[in-house]
């Protein structure tokens, strides 16, 4: 089996904020496929004031049904690729759970910005703080 031939991805930020400005964090300007991405996570934040957590989420915190990712545990890095900063998930672009490890095949019908967050219901994202420290390599 052949293996990807990783790049680096010129990356916005480094630093995804467990408190953005909007509901998204643009890491990178535009992505087209097909490539494949991996996307290397390290660090902690916090989803409230007394429940800190990694890329990977919280168990404690389970699968709520009003996050950005009901698909993802609460607290785990997620993104997307295309719309904009303040779109909710599902509005045409292509979603993702990333946690602290993966590898993604984007399809050739994909494209656009690259996007990263944690995954909570909006309304509580003032309760955030912290960030996560991100890698991510492009393979063609």
């Amino acid at each position: 089996m052949n293996q990807p031939s990783w790049s680096p991805l010129p990356l916005l930020t480094e630093k995804i904020p467990a408190q953005p400005e909007a509901l998204w964090t643009l890491v990178h300007g535009y992505v087209q496929g097909p490539c494949k991405l991996k996307l290397i996570a390290t660090g902690k934040w916090k989803y409230s004031s007394a429940t800190e957590c990694g890329p990977d989420g919280c168990r404690a915190g389970g699968f709520a049904s009003d996050t950005l990712n009901t698909a993802a545990l609460l607290g785990t890095l997620i993104g997307k690729i295309g719309g904009s900063p303040a779109e909710k998930p599902g509005t045409g672009a292509f979603t993702f759970v990333a946690g602290s490890y993966v590898v993604l095949a984007v399809d050739e019908k994909t494209e656009g910005g690259l996007y990263l967050t944690m995954n909570d219901q909006p309304g509580h994202f003032d309760q955030h703080s912290g960030e996560i420290d991100v890698t991510i390599e492009e393979a063609r």
